[in-house]
């Protein structure tokens, strides 16, 4: 293996280890308000994406169709997702968080299927089928039924559906000529937006700068923001560019192993035998079901896993 390989597997290895890292990071904000944690996470990531707007300003002249698709893809991936995230967090445990995120690839698959035309094999039908079966078991022994920790589960299967949705329309401007970066910028600075106007009709600003916000709390606000989702975006697009979308890929499956690790070292929760069994089942059934997606899909959900984790 060349040097420059091991460095970029290092680097992938670091972006996926910060994504997992972020899901728990989520959990420890929810002392506050679920809109506040994700419109200042995301602005803090708009920040420091706004460079990368700066650097493509000559090829800012977009179609119409191009522009009501980033803004879609600002309010499903970003403001959607985000509200959600930081909202089922409060009622779930930031293992099963991880686990059901995990499932974006697969949900991909059939949403494509579904929605795009997309083939379906036999293989990638089981892959989605033992990947949903894995998160269904983790829901299931330890709920039993829906209340209210299931609905924590059911918010983060809905704001992983978002994401997804958001991964579709990227997609569609993948087509359309649109650069993955740029795309992953502008659509952050739509959602921005969108969660500042829904911040701003639930609450003044005033009240938002009036919470007490410590400086652990601040400094983990910061890594989530710029670390995990700014420079993890350009870290696993860069690799992407390196080693192709289908390698790159592969290490999306340590993500939820990563997130249940730093969940028991950092916040208490206990791993459980279920949740090893989930993880294995996931990690199958995403390796059997984007082995057979299109080139092209798995170029455009592997560029835009950047939100989610990130």
């Amino acid at each position: 293996m060349k040097s420059n390989e091991r460095l970029l597997y290092l680097m992938l290895a670091g972006v996926i280890t910060l994504w997992g890292l972020n899901v728990v990071m989520v959990k420890y904000l929810t002392v506050f308000p679920p809109i506040y944690v994700a419109v200042i996470r995301m602005t803090v990531a708009g920040l420091c994406l706004a460079p990368i707007v700066y650097m493509y300003r000559q090829n800012l002249k977009f179609r119409k169709m191009d522009w009501l698709l980033l803004a879609g893809v600002g309010a499903s991936s970003i403001a959607l997702h985000q509200i959600t995230l930081a909202t089922g967090v409060q009622y779930t445990t930031a293992g099963n968080a991880s686990l059901i995120l995990a499932l974006n690839p697969l949900a991909t698959a059939l949403l494509a299927m579904m929605l795009l035309g997309e083939g379906m094999s036999w293989r990638k039908g089981v892959g989605i089928g033992i990947g949903f079966a894995g998160v269904l078991i983790v829901v299931i022994s330890q709920h039993g039924s829906i209340h209210m920790n299931g609905w924590g589960d059911a918010i983060m299967f809905f704001s992983m559906l978002m994401y997804v949705t958001g991964g579709l329309l990227v997609r569609k401007l993948v087509v359309r000529g649109v650069p993955v970066l740029l795309i992953t910028a502008l659509s952050q600075m739509f959602g921005v937006v969108f969660l500042w106007l829904t911040a701003l009709s639930m609450n003044p600003f005033s009240y938002y700068a009036g919470l007490d916000v410590s400086a652990l709390q601040w400094g983990v606000i910061f890594v989530s923001g710029a670390l995990s989702t700014a420079l993890g975006t350009v870290g696993w697009n860069y690799g992407i560019r390196q080693l192709g979308a289908s390698r790159t890929a592969v290490f999306l499956n340590g993500m939820p192993m990563a997130s249940l690790l730093f969940a028991a070292i950092f916040l208490g929760e206990k791993l459980q035998f279920v949740h090893l069994l989930a993880l294995i089942m996931i990690v199958g059934g995403v390796y059997l079901g984007s082995r057979t997606l299109p080139k092209k899909l798995q170029a455009s959900t592997a560029a835009t896993e950047v939100t989610t984790k990130a």
